[in-house]
């Protein structure tokens, strides 16, 4: 995303659209649990005041893969706030923002990425999507998975 700093006034101009998913340089491999399947969109509020340039708003992009609780797909938009400062000089007329666009949302993405904040996970005892409905095995289980070490007391 090019700024072209020549248009910028202290009343600001509103820049809205899309970067392609390539911004984010995203590796292919099996080991990645989640990866950008849309356009990394921005709608971003840009002043100059002086020699000073800001840049604020919000970015988002949508992510699929594998959630990290129970194992089913996952389908989330992750989005982030911007808020970018830069020094202007004469030589500057344009900024590029592309690299702090990504790094807004790269920084949004947990560790363990989840299909959803209520997800359940798996069922302790069977190891069932409890996603997918209530489990009934859990009645079924009269020990603990500590009984074993109990009976050494």
């Amino acid at each position: 995303m090019i700024l072209p700093v020549s248009r910028l006034s202290e009343s600001g101009m509103t820049l809205e659209g899309e970067e392609p998913p390539e911004v984010f340089e995203w590796t292919d491999s099996p080991r990645e649990v989640i990866h950008p399947v849309s356009p990394l969109g921005y709608r971003l509020t840009a002043r100059r005041f002086g020699n000073e340039l800001l840049v604020t708003g919000r970015v988002q992009a949508r992510f699929q893969g594998i959630c990290c609780r129970c194992g089913g797909p996952l389908d989330r938009v992750y989005e982030g706030e911007v808020a970018y400062t830069q020094t202007l000089s004469a030589e500057i007329t344009e900024v590029d923002l592309t690299s702090e666009l990504r790094e807004v949302i790269l920084l949004a993405l947990p560790n363990n990425p989840v299909c959803s904040d209520t997800c359940p996970g798996l069922c302790p005892h069977c190891g069932k999507r409890l996603a997918d409905g209530p489990c009934n095995c859990a009645a079924s289980v009269t020990e603990g998975p500590w009984s074993a070490l109990d009976s050494l007391l």
